[in-house]
């Protein structure tokens, strides 16, 4: 949640009921972002590089597909609302 992508670190904020606010919004952003990356893997899995390993973690590759959808395509959004407001599987169904 810092460098690599929400770059909690940059914010100036030092209000207590904001920080709780922005780590809130933060921590659903990241949640969708697993969501939509394990229904993805489960489609079509992360690639694996010549060194072993995966091209992107399942968060990350979560965060592209939603991005771009949110970004680029209105058909496209919602299946990620649908699992923005469902319940992740149990893990031993994945």
């Amino acid at each position: 949640m810092k460098s690599r992508g929400f770059n909690l670190e940059q914010t100036g904020i030092t209000q207590k009921e904001r920080l709780e606010r922005l780590f809130g919004l933060v921590t659903l952003a990241w949640t969708w972002s697993l969501r939509v990356g394990v229904d993805g893997a489960l489609k079509r899995p992360i690639r694996i590089k010549s060194h072993g390993r995966k091209e992107a973690s399942i968060v990350t590759a979560g965060w592209e597909r939603l991005a771009h959808a949110l970004r680029w395509g209105t058909s496209k959004r919602g299946p990620f609302t649908e699992l923005f407001s469902s319940p992740f599987p149990a893990p031993d169904a994945v």
